[in-house]
């Protein structure tokens, strides 16, 4: 069963469940009705009353939940997306290291004690005893702590917007672009001729075509595209303009008076 479901002061997710008839087992699990965010999300939550424990919490599968003061983190990744409360975060947590204690104290009691012992800890979080704070982090930025006060601020709430790291948008099958510097980039682009391949226009055979921006003097930059085949020899030069139509159009006249006007240098679109 799926179910497209809005949250009040955050966005639509898409609810799913699942039941088998034959064996019991059941699934429910939770995905963003939206794209991956722009910019990851960090909630920061004081827990300083049973009542906070009943805030409505958004995990998604590749959102990290911990609790800093007993060095506990639920790794991203490490299961499905869930519309849960912070309570419920907590149980869930309860009851994966509860799963294999029977196995584990007959193979090593030591292990085991020790996750009976921290499994104490994880249900005194329940009775807030002491408060504690609840980090969530989700590069995705689709995760979500409810403000039970909004549209007002939660002194209680800290939330971070951060850009991903590499490493983050990798994980989430994102290629960050490196941003250029403009400059850098057209100074590159000038003092390089670009080659690609195309076909001769005479005998439509295999042929290399060279491509260079070049500055004429008190004009402006043109590009200077030229094409030579090695099976017929032919061989053509076309001058482009290196940016848009002018607003204006231009008339040139030349009065020849001499040699050396013969000489002059003349761009024709």
């Amino acid at each position: 069963r799926l179910l497209v479901t809005r949250i009040p002061f955050f966005r639509e997710v898409i609810v799913g469940s699942f039941t088998c008839g034959s064996c019991g087992w059941s699934n429910a699990e939770i995905q963003s009705a939206g794209r991956i965010q722009a910019r990851g999300v960090r909630y920061a939550l004081a827990v300083r009353s049973r009542q906070d424990l009943n805030r409505t919490v958004v995990k998604t599968d590749c959102a990290t939940a911990g609790v800093p003061e007993l060095h506990f983190e639920v790794p991203a990744f490490s299961q499905k997306g869930v519309l849960t409360t912070l309570e419920g975060i907590l149980d869930r947590a309860i009851a994966g290291l509860e799963q294999d204690q029977p196995e584990r104290r007959k193979v090593d009691t030591e292990v085991s004690g020790k996750i009976d012992e921290f499994i104490s800890k994880l249900k005194g979080l329940k009775e807030v005893e002491p408060a504690f704070t609840f980090i969530l982090d989700d590069p995705s930025g689709n995760s979500f702590v409810e403000n039970p006060r909004a549209p007002q601020k939660d002194d209680a709430l800290e939330v971070t917007h951060y850009r991903r790291t590499a490493q983050q948008a990798a994980l989430l099958g994102l290629e960050e672009e490196e941003e250029e510097d403009p400059a850098v980039s057209a100074e590159d682009l000038r003092n390089e001729v670009l080659q690609f391949s195309t076909n001769c226009p005479e005998c439509n055979a295999p042929a290399s075509t060279n491509m260079k921006l070049v500055q004429i003097p008190h004009f402006k930059e043109v590009i200077i595209m030229a094409t030579t085949c090695e099976a017929c020899g032919h061989r053509t030069n076309e001058v482009k303009s290196g940016g848009g139509i002018e607003p204006l159009g231009t008339k040139m006249t030349l009065h020849v008076t001499g040699p050396a006007d013969m000489t002059r240098d003349i761009l024709k679109s």
